[in-house]
């Protein structure tokens, strides 16, 4: 999780693409797996705006996604002041041909916010940052402890740094003195904020998706997250809570009962019809 600094991009005035300062051959592959022609464009304006200055390292490279350390223009510290959110920021890319296409459309297809949606692949991917920047938000006006989206592009997503000096905390996967009584209970206690208090369920929380900011756990990754009145809401809420628990009790911890958890977090659960 820790970004290489020797990894600096830039947008070039006269090009469509990213343009290295410093190269290695393994440096490009890493980006160009990730920054096609239309994702280089639209870095390139939101360079022009001033919103955005550069690239200046790696966070991680997934079979969906990249994420990048960038450094705020003027016109995005100005913005982002309002927010409490200082430079470096993270910009997560969405790879346009990798993507799983038919697990998005799981997702989307019963959430009331996309009800009408395209089936091109350009449309899809849009709504997918589109759909975790909006979860994002509703989360952390909800007190959830999350990133604060920025902004939304196609298929860019800008959203607030957790982490020090410029270099992000560790995942709770990679952090194994955080396997505490305290951190699971944390955790939990989130999970039901996110499902009682925003009206969302993670749907793919794990060690990989919480990020330790000092001993607080943070959620991420949250285009999959759905709304409570999703038809699977309460199915993908069980695997959350299996998932966590599983992870504690392989360190040795001793776990609550999921099924009495469950019971607690969805108690009084009005018409899921109802909900918007």
């Amino acid at each position: 999780m820790k970004p290489d600094d020797k990894k600096i991009w830039d947008i070039g005035l006269n090009e469509d693409r990213w343009r290295k300062r410093k190269k290695r051959s393994e440096d490009f592959q890493t980006v160009d797996a990730v920054i096609d022609l239309n994702t280089a464009k639209q870095l390139k304006r939101l360079q022009n705006n001033r919103f955005i200055d550069s690239i200046t390292g790696t966070i991680a490279s997934g079979k969906e996604s990249g994420v990048f350390l960038a450094e705020l223009g003027s016109k995005g510290k100005e913005y982002c002041k309002a927010y409490s959110i200082s430079s470096p920021i993270v910009v997560k890319i969405f790879r346009t041909s990798t993507l799983n296409f038919k697990q998005i459309i799981r997702y989307i297809s019963g959430d009331r916010r996309f009800r009408k949606h395209s089936k091109k692949i350009h449309h899809i991917i849009n709504l997918w940052v589109e759909k975790e920047y909006s979860n994002l938000q509703r989360s952390s006006l909800a007190g959830i402890n999350v990133p604060k989206p920025i902004l939304a592009k196609n298929n860019i997503l800008l959203m607030e740094l957790l982490g020090k000096d410029g270099k992000p905390y560790p995942l709770l996967k990679f952090t194994p003195k955080a396997y505490t009584r305290s951190t699971l209970t944390q955790i939990l206690n989130q999970t039901k904020l996110l499902f009682r208090r925003a009206g969302l369920v993670h749907a793919d929380l794990s060690p990989f998706n919480i990020i330790m900011v000092d001993q607080t756990p943070y959620f991420i990754d949250m285009s999959q997250s759905i709304l409570i009145s999703h038809p699977r809401a309460l199915e993908f809420l069980k695997r959350d809570l299996r998932n966590v628990l599983s992870s504690f009790k392989m360190k040795g911890l001793s776990v609550p009962n999921e099924k009495k958890l469950f019971d607690e977090m969805t108690v009084d659960f009005p018409d899921k019809n109802l909900i918007l």
